[in-house]
């Protein structure tokens, strides 16, 4: 049995056959009663079929095409098989609300004429040196943008050439080909998307992972090597230039997080090592083992004191961090395996993982998790293989995932289905940035691209319009208490209220 989309109804009630030539007869019913019919070829089909192919997954069959009817032409039995094929197909792709709400579908249906998605605006858009690892905002009007070379051969040929040989030591000057990077930018004007870059730090091996701290004005570089690079920039001088640059040895293998809090650095690494080094002071403070399996991601919140750790194999550790030594005290098995995304609501006590292997989405309760002290799964979102980054939406209920094809695949929390399918890149999205305040999402690629889009209040355009009547209707009822109360002024003001409402104000 078909499920229903309530917008729309879909039908293939006959077709026209002229020649070898065969149009079906789409008749399209919508919710505002109006109805309309197209026709389409079988081509036309496949043409949707294959660009859906690389946004969306797991597609209905579309049916196959018999390749001997060229010669003997299809039988009357063939093209009733293959019209009930295709109404079918239709049926299960407008069920389906993130094809339905893509352009893709909209197009083929010419849904113009009955409600319309709203999609996410494209503010501004600009190209970077190499691919996108990380990117970091400030309220001071600062942005970090961490890049790195994202071609292996490339990385290669840098690592050969980079190596110092005997017969250059007497050289003073060795020049290096760098493989990563960071690079500062300034906000041009106040609400504008504008920035003007201000410098460049280059390195010789692959940048991985950035946090900046703007109080101190601290900003931490994980690199491939182990090593940490804390910069310290100068807000003084608007940023233009940075002040001390250390080059911290710590981890014996890649950095996958860090995070720097009360003159501290606190970081992971493949090594399965978390640490701690205390920048001011000077020494390593902590330095412990969790677990037998590479650390992959690191996050942590202020308010709850608490630091959050995932791993090669699925498990995620939840450690209280206000003590001088972190403490684990939790740990969780998600079930699933690499641990790529990690996000935090601490107002709603939710902790949201993505494993980058087989795409499961989980969500925990922390509060209830801590309580207990049972890490039990909430829910479990199945999304999309190789899905890279998470972001969460209180406000709106809603999840943003970026995916190794470049899409971003927005879930409504309250019934885990994809809302919308955004074609955001060209190469797999690295890094996504929600902010609460604008309704921007930020995204950044392998395709050496950085993205803002603006997303609507709500989806729908009849939302919207909705919103606008209730703005009309509330404006003229004041209006209506207005005159009313004109009317009214010579009334005595001791008059007994017979509806005992005469207090509610106060």
């Amino acid at each position: 049995m078909l499920l229903v989309n309530e917008s729309i109804n879909v039908t293939i009630p006959s077709y026209q056959q002229e020649s070898s030539n065969v149009q079906y007869v789409i008749d399209i019913k919508a919710r505002n009663k109006q109805q309309w019919q197209i026709s389409k070829r079988y081509s036309q089909f496949e043409d949707l079929h294959k660009k859906l192919i690389p946004l969306f997954q797991e597609l209905p069959e579309l049916p196959k095409k018999a390749f001997i009817t060229f010669l003997v032409g299809k039988s009357k039995e063939q093209l009733d098989d293959r019209r009930a094929g295709l109404e079918k197909y239709l049926q299960l792709l407008i069920v389906r609300r993130e094809i339905y709400h893509s352009q893709l579908l909209r197009d083929f249906l010419q849904l113009e004429q009955c409600e319309e998605i709203l999609p996410p605006n494209l503010l501004q858009s600009f190209k970077t040196i190499m691919g996108i690892r990380d990117i970091s905002l400030s309220d001071q009007g600062v942005m970090f943008l961490l890049q790195a070379d994202m071609s292996v051969l490339n990385r290669v040929d840098a690592y050969v050439n980079n190596m110092k040989m005997p017969w250059d030591a007497e050289q003073k000057e060795f020049k290096t080909i760098p493989v990563g990077q960071v690079e500062c930018y300034i906000k041009q004007e106040e609400g504008e998307l504008c920035y003007k870059k201000l410098w460049t730090k280059e390195y010789n091996t692959q940048a991985i992972c950035m946090f900046y701290e703007p109080i101190s004005c601290s900003l931490l570089v994980g690199l491939d090597s182990g090593n940490i690079n804390f910069i310290k920039v100068s807000e003084r001088d608007s940023f233009k230039k940075y002040e001390q640059s250390i080059e911290i040895e710590i981890h014996m293998s890649r950095i996958m997080g860090l995070f720097y809090r009360n003159g501290q650095i606190h970081s992971v690494s493949k090594d399965t090592h978390y640490k701690v080094i205390d920048i001011e002071q000077g020494g390593l403070k902590s330095d412990f083992s969790i677990g037998k399996h590479e650390l992959t991601s690191l996050t942590y919140n202020e308010q709850r004191q608490i630091s959050v750790v995932g791993n090669r194999n699925g498990q995620i550790y939840i450690l209280n961090i206000k003590p001088t030594q972190p403490i684990v005290m939790l740990s969780v098995d998600t079930n699933t395996s690499f641990i790529r995304g990690l996000v935090l609501d601490y107002q709603k006590n939710y902790l949201i993982s993505v494993s980058y292997d087989d795409g499961v989405i989980c969500v925990l309760d922390v509060g209830k998790c801590l309580q207990d002290n049972v890490g039990k799964i909430k829910t479990k979102i199945q999304a999309k293989i190789k899905t890279r980054e998470v972001q969460w939406s209180s406000r709106r209920g809603e999840l943003f995932v970026g995916n190794d094809d470049g899409t971003v695949t927005i879930y409504n929390a309250l019934d885990l289905q994809p809302q919308f399918v955004l074609k955001a890149h060209d190469k797999a999205i690295t890094k996504l940035i929600w902010q609460e305040s604008t309704q921007i999402l930020i995204t950044g690629g392998k395709d050496e691209l950085i993205k803002w889009w603006h997303f609507p209040k709500k989806w729908k355009a009849g939302d919207q319009d909705e919103q606008a009547k209730s703005k009309q209707l509330i404006e003229a009822k004041m209006d209506n208490i207005l005159k009313l109360q004109n009317q009214n002024q010579k009334v005595d003001s001791d008059e007994e209220d017979q509806t005992g409402l005469g207090n509610w104000h106060k």
